[in-house]
């Protein structure tokens, strides 16, 4: 993850006071996916940006049963 500037194919995305840019490989991920979950943890052993990729009917990269195997 970086500060950047927009690209001409990069999706924008304003949400609750943030601006998310996307390039359109990430977008692809994401979209196969199901989408994208972004929190915020403070803990002990964890502080920062916690991204999940939300997981499809099929485990988000077409193997049964959730998880990926194969992926990438």
């Amino acid at each position: 993850m970086a500060l950047d500037e927009p690209n001409e194919d990069d999706s924008v995305i304003n949400q609750t006071g943030y601006t998310i840019l996307v390039d359109p490989q990430t977008r692809d991920v994401v979209d196969q996916s199901g989408g994208l979950t972004i929190d915020y943890v403070d803990e002990d052993h964890q502080k920062g940006y916690l991204l999940r990729l939300n997981k499809t009917a099929d485990g988000g990269c077409g193997t049964s049963g959730g998880g990926c195997s194969g992926c990438g």
